[in-house]
């Protein structure tokens, strides 16, 4: 049972790293093409 909820834990990890590093990665090809102040804003509204 211990060892099920420690791979779980680092499955959830691993899965956090992933998706932070791609949404950093994906910023970083929008501030290329666009200004990277309106791309905060439009996310600021989608989320209110």
């Amino acid at each position: 049972m211990k060892s099920s909820q420690s791979g779980a834990k680092l499955s959830l990890v691993v899965i956090s790293i992933i998706v932070l590093g791609v949404s950093a990665w994906f910023n970083q090809a929008n501030a290329e093409d666009s200004p990277s102040k309106t791309q905060t804003q439009s996310e600021l509204t989608i989320a209110d």
